[in-house]
């Protein structure tokens, strides 16, 4: 047996920020292997470390790396950090205070508060079940405007075979597959179309191709005349505002809700009624996420069954922004125009004047109807309602007509709106209304009117005269603005103030990396024009880098923890899929937590005040939600992503010289050929039958894919032992193999005793650096096109330049046996060192017959377990042991307890090895926010 390791005694005592995280504890297991306990967990003392009160959260950006999957994992691309740290400033340790003690009635107080919390949590976490569905009442409401029988049910891409000449041809216009895949490549991903003429003038290019054209401007006839249009064509009319004529493009509203409507991708997701969805049999617990679940589509149809009683309601989402087209330079995309007027009311009526020349259609089209046919070919009576406005602020203000620094929604006063119960009511459409009527007939009175209701004097807004539109109601909730690149990047610059940027950045280099963290090697606080996904980077992990970072003249830090912690629940409460009336009192009481803390800020002289229109406006969510359905409904992420589609890369497709009438003709040919494609692909599925749409489900499923041919084809053990860090991999494989085949080994000295005596029949086997994770939806089918998570084991290795890249050997969460789908119980952290497979060859000589080999195995090295005290057992053993990669959960991220000061060799890529005592992050995704507590 190997001797016993032992590591030197260190405090247990905490401080009080730590105290208020109330988040996981593990400890490293720090001594030699003793192969008598390999794959035990009795007898073993673990450090948990308080209560953690984050309840069940989810949603942003996942930073794996996509490679090839039949390739060996080492040649992938990937970003790595190689650990290196630039200068640092050396910290004045003399100067730091000791932390305060810590009142230990108030700690327990604190501790059973949280712990009260977190069972309420783990209680609300399972609100999506079901659903029980209650229809809404009126059967002809959403019914079809003929039946069956009178009207045959025509797929709309039938209809548009029959306008392609030659249609048997699936690929026509394009003489064959190479030819419309060409096509398709030039205008999706193409490098422009001078560049693409140049290429087909090659000699004997186009002819052993066998294209049907010659070059770009061949190509663009072939789509203007032969692929039949399947969205509405661009206009262009001058409207005349203060006496000048702007130029406005756009395309019919009505078209566009048509071919929406029509496009038979949607037509498996329509819903043409509200519902009520339920958790529970006796539908007392209200479920809310897609906007038919909401109570404003309920109402709306409720209201509108009087006179129009089969109608069909249309909820349209409208959203608008400032774009910047050009890196350099202000050119912008918003509004349309060439002219920029001096006065700012001048510009506020130009767009109004634009808008509502483009909804005027929508006013007849709501009130009395009209017949539309959806992609699976039924008629309906739609109405198309504008439901929501989404929009930043500026925007916000800009459609509203309502004051900068205020409120679009409620009369709140702009110096209460940093208050949590500040009284409010919303803004009264009825005497604004009136106000505007004013505007023809009392040019004085509508001023003074307007300022009365602490309105702009806007003339004529686009929104009066919709049908069923109050647009202060319709304002929607904004993650990216209001949360991502509101409130939060608030917070981050007020944490940096307060702690200071040293040991702030000191901490965020010294971070593990893990699959969903960024590592910012340069730290966070030399970052310039962060965007939102930074932002959302940065809140993975930022909770848990200051937690032990002393604040100035001997302040307590736990109120600020505690505001941190509160914010980012509400963040993250405020991105689930799926809200009950539970999970919504949730995120209220995540917003108080906030709200009860934010004076910190102030003490520290870094806020007098919080009047800030974005905090406020969390306090709208709960309601909206309600109203329309989750945030995700209205996210304001979906429509800066069509920037880049349908303005950056089109403004970068012109000429730049009049470039408006180049980048909408650009627009219709990316939208030609695009459905195209998937009218080809619609042939060659043959003619699928819908798929029906379920509700989204916090059951966050995933499966493991494994490359199809190891990284590593015959490592040998001695390799793993020397580069993999298994140091007792050929005792860990025996203890796997008596424990599989020697059922009768019950005490310890039975299974050492089995295990000396098991022979290793290879010198070598295939290893795999990589373990790939993909989201299951409510379906069962797997998405395999998007990584949600990754399990990297890599020992270090040179790349092409010659340096050296350092080893990564991710933490996970293995389920011991009784471990479920949401909490930690039954769960323990490990280490993966080597993820490998015994070949075929050798299993009927180490197993009997009937036993099933898992395919993949990988050697682990285990943290200790989870449980409720923060009392650390020292001198513990190091348990390493061979467990079936199925049996990881998912990876895990742990952040180290620097204390007052990070130790400077500590690096990104050693920090694992050298640090003992960690939280483990539950803030790196939203399945980790939604599972781990």
């Amino acid at each position: 047996m190997l001797s016993e390791v032992s590591i030197s005694e260190r405090e247990t005592a905490w401080s009080e920020c730590a105290d208020a995280i109330s988040t996981f504890f593990c400890s490293r297991l720090a001594a030699a292997f003793s192969p008598g306990v390999t794959g035990a967990f009795g007898g073993m003392v673990s450090d948990f470390f308080g209560q953690y009160t984050e309840e069940d959260f989810e949603w942003p950006d996942d930073h794996g790396v996509e490679g090839d999957e039949n390739a060996d994992e080492s040649s992938d691309e990937e970003v790595v950090f190689d650990g290196r740290i630039g200068w640092e400033p050396v910290p004045a340790a003399a100067s730091i205070p000791d932390a305060p003690d810590v009142d230990e009635q108030d700690s327990e107080q604190e501790s059973l508060a949280d712990q009260n919390h977190q069972e309420a949590r783990a209680h609300h976490q399972n609100p999506c079940h079901g659903p029980y569905i209650t229809h809404f009442p009126l059967p002809t409401a959403g019914a079809p405007v003929s039946g069956p029988s009178e009207m045959p049910h025509e797929h709309i891409y039938k209809g548009y075979s029959q306008k392609i000449t030659g249609s048997e041809n699936i690929y026509a216009p394009f003489e064959s597959k190479l030819d419309f895949n060409i096509a398709l490549w030039a205008k999706m991903c193409g490098s422009g179309s001078t560049a693409f003429t140049d290429l087909l003038a090659i000699d004997d290019v186009h002819d052993r191709l066998g294209l049907s054209y010659k070059s770009s401007r061949e190509l663009n006839n072939i789509i203007d005349k032969k692929l039949p249009t399947g969205r509405p064509q661009f206009r262009h009319q001058e409207v005349v505002v203060a006496g000048e004529a702007f130029d406005v493009y756009f395309r019919d509203v009505v078209e566009c809700v048509k071919a929406l409507y029509e496009d038979p991708e949607f037509a498996p997701y329509l819903v043409f009624v509200p519902e009520r969805h339920y958790a529970d049999q006796d539908k007392t617990m209200r479920l809310y996420y897609d906007m038919h679940t909401g109570k404003w589509w309920w109402r709306t149809q409720k209201e509108i069954k009087k006179e129009k009683p089969g109608a069909t309601i249309i909820p349209i989402i409208l959203s608008s922004d400032k774009t910047q087209v050009t890196v350099f330079g202000n050119k912008t995309a918003y509004p349309h125009i060439k002219n920029r007027a001096s006065q700012r009311c001048t510009i506020t009526n130009l767009f109004h004047v634009c808008m509502g020349h483009i909804l005027e259609p929508l006013k007849s089209a709501g009130e009395d109807g009209l017949h539309m046919r959806s992609g699976d070919g039924i008629t309906r009576c739609g109405h198309p309602l504008l439901a929501c406005y989404v929009g930043d602020y500026p925007e916000q203000i800009l459609v509203s007509g309502t004051l900068t620094g205020e409120c679009p929604k409620c009369n709140v006063p702009n110096s209460e709106l940093g208050s949590k119960d500040a009284l409010f009511k919303p803004r009264d459409l009825e005497s604004i209304l009136a106000a505007l009527s004013l505007a023809d007939e009392d040019p004085i009175g509508f001023a003074e009117r307007c300022a009365e209701l602490r309105i702009k004097p806007i003339q004529h807004p686009f929104w009066q005269g919709l049908l069923k539109l109050n647009i202060f109601h319709a304002i929607t909730p904004n993650v990216l603005h209001q949360l991502y690149q509101g409130l939060m990047k608030h917070m981050i610059a007020w944490i940096k103030s307060a702690f200071g940027e040293a040991e702030i950045d000191a901490h965020c280099r010294r971070l593990p990396p893990n699959h969903n963290i960024r590592i910012f090697n340069k730290g966070i606080s030399s970052l310039a024009r962060v965007s939102g996904a930074k932002h959302n980077q940065i809140c993975h992990f930022l909770l848990g880098v200051i937690i032990d970072i002393p604040l100035p003249n001997n302040i307590s830090s736990a109120k600020l923890v505690r505001a941190l912690r509160g914010l980012l629940d509400f963040l993250y409460l405020a991105q689930y899929p799926c809200h009950s009336a539970e999970t919504l009192q949730l995120l209220n009481e995540a917003l108080t937590h906030f709200h009860d803390n934010k004076d910190i800020f102030v003490t520290l002289g870094i806020r007098t005040q919080f009047n800030l229109p974005k905090l406020h406006s969390y306090r709208h969510y709960l309601h909206m939600i309600q109203e329309y359905g989750t945030t995700d409904n209205y996210n304001t992420e979906y429509t800066k992503r069509l920037h880049i589609d349908l303005a950056k890369d089109a403004y970068h497709a012109t000429n730049h010289k009049d470039e408006y009438s180049q980048m909408t003709l650009w627009l219709e040919w990316w939208e030609k050929i695009l459905w195209h494609t998937n009218y080809v692909h619609w042939r060659l599925a043959g003619d699928p039958l819908p798929q029906s749409c379920l509700p989204p489900d916090m059951q966050y499923a995933r499966e493991y894919k494994m490359t199809k041919h190891p990284s590593v084809k015959a490592a040998t053990i001695n390799s793993l032992r020397d580069n993999y860090g298994a140091s007792f991999f050929r005792a860990a494989l025996a203890h796997y193999i008596v424990l599989h085949t020697r059922p009768d080994t019950t005490t310890r000295a039975q299974v050492e005793h089995a295990a000396a005596h098991v022979y290793i029949p290879f010198a070598s086997l295939p290893i795999f650096h990589k373990v790939r994770y993909n989201a299951v939806d409510s379906t069962g089918h797997k998405d395999e096109s998007v990584t949600i998570d990754s399990i990297h084991c890599q020992p270090a290795r040179r790349d092409k330049q010659g340096n050296t890249v350092p080893g990564r050997f991710d933490t996970v969460l293995v389920n011991c046996g009784n471990g479920g789908e949401k909490s930690v119980e039954g769960y323990r952290v490990a280490q993966v060192q080597v993820i490998f497979t015994i070949p075929k060859k050798h299993h009927t000589s180490l197993f009997p017959s009937h036993i099933s080999i898992p395919k993949h195995l990988a050697y682990v090295e285990w943290f200790s377990p989870f449980t409720g005290t923060s009392k650390r057992n020292h001198g513990m053993r190091k348990l390493v042991s061979i467990i079936p990669v199925k049996d990881i959960r998912r990876s895990v991220h742990l952040i180290p307890k620097f204390g007052r000061i990070a130790p400077r060799d500590w690096t990104s890529s050693n920090v694992l090895e050298l640090c003992r005592d960690f939280f483990v992050n539950p803030f790196t995704d939203h399945h980790a926010y939604a599972t781990i507590y």
